[in-house]
């Protein structure tokens, strides 16, 4: 859904998610180390639990095929709620995760996207109409970056407002990670690019996410540190719900996606094709773990055997009541 136009607004981000078939055949003509043709790509998602990373080849009609895959387990001191608290631990973990998938991919991949995910990143759908002075004028590129502009400034105080408010009233720093078109409307009419049209109102539906600077800026030297070149950073709810709606121009698709990880749980709502929003929890498997663990006198290790246990119906008989206690009561 309104494909053509998407880049433009990526463009005013200055941020865009490198997924594109233009940014595919850009990426295809750069070289590595050693004169080769670069055309991989490689995904790092940097989990509470588990550091997972993805190689893809990038095929010339755009389309990107896995042929590396490696993950590493995260410490419990790595991660807080989905953002990283030990910087140089983590690099170790993701080091680990990306030598595993090189090695199976068979190439050394230094083009890198890396997911951001916590509660303090906030994604949200604006609708803002705009009344253009010259109505007889049709619009051009730099008309609508003007607009889109408008629309991410205001979205960026409204982020920022509810920043202060969770955080007490403290006033956080934060950047624009994505940036996406929903809906637009010219005069009523729904277009899809709106490039060369006329008409008096100009209603434009935009999805931004932005983040905390410090969770940006450790994500930024992981990858300084592992000698990557960090082409974008992706909220990762936005990133999955873009990979469901997929390419397709006409995508009418609607639906909740909810991805529960060990340490944040993050819903994307999608409409008729279009990212109406996203929310991240700071609540996941960790927090069934730690219920487990208290409540049993436990070590965490031992309560993350007996939850993966429980779930997979091979807890032994006598443990199941308490364990079931203790889930239910912390639930």
């Amino acid at each position: 859904m309104l494909d053509k136009f998407k880049s433009v607004g990526q463009q005013a981000a200055n941020k865009a998610l490198a997924v594109s078939r233009e940014k595919a055949k850009l990426l295809k003509e750069r070289t590595v180390k050693g004169g080769s043709e670069d055309n991989h790509l490689v995904a790092l998602d940097i989990g509470t639990e588990f550091v997972k990373a993805l190689i893809g080849k990038i095929n010339p009609d755009g389309s990107i095929d896995i042929i590396g895959v490696g993950r590493r387990h995260q410490a419990l001191s790595d991660m807080q709620a989905g953002a990283i608290s030990d910087i140089a631990s983590v690099v170790e973990n993701c080091d680990q995760a990306l030598s595993e998938a090189e090695t199976q991919a068979g190439v050394s991949v230094r083009q890198a996207v890396i997911g951001i995910a916590g509660e303090l990143v906030k994604g949200t759908t604006m609708t803002i109409k705009v009344a253009r002075k010259t109505a007889n004028q049709p619009i051009d590129i730099a008309e609508m970056e003007k607009i889109i502009r408008l629309v991410q400034q205001r979205a960026e105080v409204k982020a920022k407002q509810q920043l202060a408010w969770e955080m007490g009233g403290k006033e956080v720093a934060i950047r624009l990670v994505n940036s996406a078109l929903v809906n637009i409307e010219i005069d009523g009419y729904p277009v899809t690019n709106p490039i060369g049209f006329q008409g008096k109102d100009v209603v434009i539906q935009l999805y931004t996410a932005f983040a905390p600077m410090i969770h940006i800026g450790a994500l930024e030297k992981t990858a300084q540190e592992l000698d990557l070149d960090l082409l974008a950073v992706a909220a990762e709810p936005f990133a999955v719900a873009r990979a469901v709606i997929g390419d397709k121009q006409n995508q009418n698709l609607s639906a909740i996606l909810m991805d529960v990880g060990g340490g944040t749980t993050d819903i994307a709502v999608i409409d008729d094709g279009g990212v109406q929003g996203t929310k991240m929890f700071g609540i996941g498997g960790r927090a069934y773990t730690h219920a487990i663990e208290r409540d049993l006198g436990i070590s965490f290790d031992q309560a993350e055997t007996l939850k993966l246990s429980f779930g997979s119906n091979t807890l032994p008989p006598q443990k199941i009541a308490p364990v079931e206690a203790a889930l239910t009561k912390n639930g």
